[in-house]
């Protein structure tokens, strides 16, 4: 078998012959013979000192023969080397392998004498990173993960140790490599890293915002669209994130998933860091640990803005339809009374009764125009048509319109407005309706107030531009005010302070200008007290 000075030494070593035993024991007879020769003719006390060194020479050779190698020769170490359920293999600095155990030889076949990594992976050269060269070169033992090739052409994952072989000198002849097959750990780590994989893609895109939340309610995890909206808030408190507050929201349904470790939800409305608001429905899952407590919460939510906003004009469709058809019923039989009224004038050449009697049919036609107006604002049959004016030309214009109709029902009417304002985008015809809505509303809030504790009922309009904020108007009332419970459903349900002579779309329509503006409608009331409806359009253009 070819090979250097120390391949040769190591098959020597692994090669130990019975000659090599009889010649150790020849040597212990001959100096048997020389201890009994000592003993008979020298001094007691040389023959124990030349016993000594003997017994001390034989027991140092000994050491060093165990040390070299020569030990593995012996057939109980040579059996472990044999049966151990691993891949061990000597190898010489020619990377040629010295010396292979059986279960390397079940799996790579009898590969003595080639060179390792023809016999491990089929190539030509030498691995990177080889382990045995590093073991060659300090002596220490090393480490890695091979994949190699087995004799049925399968590919085999190991880990691969390797550790030195010395000689008597103490120099490194060899090295001992053992491998060990983890391919089935590794097919299996491979499938946990694919369903990892797996789960993290489907909780990075799933659309719905999700966060984990630990037990002192911080964000620890959130996908991908949870970032995209609400920004990298890991390790914020979801009440600040969500709500801009400093303490865990009423009824929480995170902490009531953290006490009983049950599924939750509750629908809110949140706030974006633009500062747009948006309805979210949430559910609250535990995570637990291997004992079953409950150590963070999964909070699942989906924006249902527009399914909202969908509903709410479903809602409108529906009660409009029920609520219009009762109204013009009303308004029909006030058709029919003018109608017979001029009738009966005409026939009795009444001009006081045809008078009265047309007047009745003008009022019920005003009141089916302006139901009509009011339908198309609430649909989305008008479109608006946006122009750049100066709004005070329609606030005066709204105001000189109701000053009489205020004034007939006894209430002041105050216009608080400068000459003029920047131009901005309105739509006229649009933000006329708005205004007028609201006027209405408060002249009719004023004159259904029983209260006797006012001398009088007053309305003031006021407008104003504000670069920042944006266009404000402002109608002011002391009227009867707005009970708090109605005041939260007022912009939803028809609402009127008319009672049956009302159409409850006033403020409908009002709600649905400013949506259309892209602003945002406001409004201060306390019950017998009166009424500020506040309505922002967007910023005023630079002059």
């Amino acid at each position: 078998m070819p090979g250097s000075i120390d391949s040769r030494y190591l098959i020597r070593v692994y090669n130990w012959t019975i000659s090599s035993k009889i010649r150790v024991a020849a040597a212990g007879v001959i100096l048997s013979i020389i201890l009994l020769a000592a003993a008979i003719f020298l001094h007691p006390a040389l023959f124990a000192v030349i016993t000594l060194v003997i017994l001390l020479l034989l027991g140092f050779t000994a050491y060093r023969i165990r040390n070299t190698g020569v030990a593995l020769e012996y057939p109980g170490v040579d059996r472990f080397f044999q049966q151990v359920p691993c891949y061990l293999t000597i190898q010489d600095k020619d990377m040629r392998i010295i010396r292979t155990n059986e279960q390397f030889r079940v799996d790579f076949g009898d590969r003595r004498g080639e060179l390792c990594y023809k016999a491990y992976k089929g190539i030509e050269d030498i691995c990177p990173n080889c382990p045995v060269i590093k073991t060659f070169d300090d002596g220490k033992t090393h480490h890695t993960e091979e994949t190699v090739v087995t004799k049925d052409g399968k590919m085999a994952r190991m880990i691969v140790y390797t550790a030195p072989v010395t000689d008597e000198t103490g120099k490194v002849v060899g090295v001992m490599e053992m491998s060990t097959n983890i391919t089935q750990v590794k097919d299996l780590q491979d499938q946990l890293d694919a369903g990892r994989r797996e789960y993290m893609e489907l909780f990075e895109r799933v659309p719905c915002y999700i966060s984990i939340l630990d037990p002192e309610m911080r964000i620890t995890r959130a996908n991908k669209l949870f970032r995209q909206v609400f920004g990298n808030n890991i390790g914020k408190l979801c009440h600040q994130v969500y709500h801009d507050r400093d303490t865990v929201c009423d009824d929480c349904h995170v902490v009531k998933t953290f006490k009983d470790g049950k599924i939750h939800n509750i629908e809110k409305t949140v706030i974006k860091p633009d500062g747009d608001e948006a309805r979210l429905i949430v559910y609250s899952s535990p995570i637990l640990d291997e004992k079953g407590q409950v150590v963070s919460v999964m909070e699942m939510a989906t924006d249902i803005t527009e399914v909202k906003r969908l509903q709410r004009e479903l809602i409108y469709m529906g009660k409009t339809i029920a609520f219009m058809a009762h109204r013009i019923k009303n308004i029909l039989m006030g058709l029919e009374g003018g109608i017979f009224v001029v009738n009966t004038g005409m026939e009795d050449k009444d001009d006081a009764m045809v008078n009265q009697g047309w007047n009745m049919i003008e009022r019920n036609v005003k009141k089916v125009s302006q139901i009509v107006k009011d339908l198309l604002y609430c649909s989305k049959e008008r479109e608006m048509n946006f122009q750049q004016i100066d709004p005070v030309s329609i606030v005066r214009n709204v105001y000189e319109l109701y000053q009489g109709v205020a004034k007939k029902a006894g209430v002041g009417l105050r216009l608080s407005i400068p000459d003029k304002l920047p131009v901005g985008r309105f739509d006229p015809d649009a933000l006329h309706s708005l205004l007028s809505n609201l006027i209405i509303n408060a002249i009719d809030a004023c004159v259904g107030d029983v209260s006797e504790r006012k001398d009088s009922h007053q309305i003031e309009i006021r407008a104003w531009c504000d670069k920042r904020c944006g266009y404000v108007f402002e109608i002011e009332d002391n009227g009867a005010g707005i009970p708090g419970i109605i005041g939260e459903t007022i912009f939803d349900d028809f609402f009127s302070t008319k009672g049956r002579e009302g159409t409850g779309l006033g403020l409908l329509v009002a709600h649905k200008v400013i949506e259309e503006h892209d602003g945002t409608i406001t409004f201060r009331s306390s019950e017998g007290e009166g009424t500020i409806f506040k309505a922002v359009f967007p910023p005023c253009a630079e002059e």
